[in-house]
């Protein structure tokens, strides 16, 4: 398996998708950040997981409703759609349920290490030929989980460290079933119904459990809408820059979602890491790089968080 050469053209379009990249992968890397700030002044799992999905879900059917867009899925989508809004819907609950019950910087480096059980499921069934860079990978990221997990291993919330665990294997049904989606399947039609159907599923449980719990305080609110907000500018910007840089330029600076994730938790909530932490998040990023590299990948969708 070689290496995909990236292309040497570097025009104002290509320029503006890299940006569109980096302002993916700051919305996403910050949403989690600011889902804990969210908790801390009051709110709950529930009421966030809920509004992230409702807020962009009544943004983007108001567009589709603008435009008069299709709100039908592609012929041979519904199956494929299913998986990625179950994928979706477990990706959430499972990440930003997981930093109730464990440091932020730890929940992020469990659920990206998705990208790097994709490649080993499809080496294993036979869809993909592991070769010297992806072993690399594969090795890079066991060895980073294990530094980065085992000084604090036997302190963290077992319920944390599942839903960290439930979100990264509801990314890689994310991606497989993404991969299974027709060509002319629309993004804004997928985001809605993943977007409804976690409302579908959450809406209920919140109302069954005692309601919705808004924040207290004026920084809480400001993280929740960052949250909603957010998301779906980074959901558009990871669309933009898919089509104006290409996929594997893209791919590569979504990368950058993790390292942001956990530098946000150190500075915006206090974490620290340990040297051998540090070297492990080291180990997992470069654990996505070389898995990037080492094929050319396809459009991703939007990060499942």
């Amino acid at each position: 398996m070689t290496t995909a050469p990236l292309p040497r053209d570097f025009s104002a379009t290509t320029r503006l998708g890299l940006l569109l990249a980096a302002m993916s992968a700051a919305g996403y890397g910050l949403m989690i950040s600011a889902t804990r700030l969210a908790y801390d002044a009051g709110s709950d799992p529930a009421t966030v997981i809920f509004l992230r999905a409702a807020v962009p879900a009544l943004m983007i059917a108001a567009v589709l409703l603008a435009r008069r867009g299709a709100l039908a899925l592609a012929p041979g989508a519904a199956w494929p759609v299913a998986g990625v809004a179950l994928g979706q819907l477990g990706c959430t609950i499972g990440y930003l349920g997981a930093v109730a019950y464990i440091p932020v910087s730890l929940a992020a480096l469990i659920f990206y290490a998705y990208p790097i059980l994709v490649a080993g499921l499809l080496a294993l069934t036979g869809h993909s030929r592991v070769g010297w860079t992806a072993g690399l990978a594969f090795l890079a990221a066991f060895a980073g989980l294990v530094l980065a997990l085992a000084p604090s291993f036997a302190v963290l919330d077992p319920l944390g460290l599942a839903l960290a665990l439930c979100a990264a294997l509801s990314g890689v049904l994310l991606v497989l079933a993404a991969d299974r989606l027709p060509a002319g399947q629309g993004m804004l039609p997928l985001g809605l119904c993943m977007n409804l159907f976690a409302v579908a599923v959450v809406g209920p449980f919140a109302l069954a459990t005692g309601g919705f719990t808004l924040p207290a305080t004026p920084l809480g609110w400001g993280a929740l809408a960052f949250v909603c907000l957010g998301y779906l500018a980074a959901f558009f910007g990871m669309i933009g820059a898919v089509r104006y840089a290409g996929p594997l330029r893209a791919a590569l600076i979504f990368n950058l979602e993790p390292v942001i994730a956990i530098a946000s938790a150190v500075l915006l909530l206090g974490e620290t890491l340990s040297a051998a932490q540090a070297l492990g998040v080291g180990l997992v990023f470069a654990a996505l790089t070389l898995a990037t590299l080492a094929e050319r990948p396809s459009p991703p969708l939007p990060p499942p968080a």
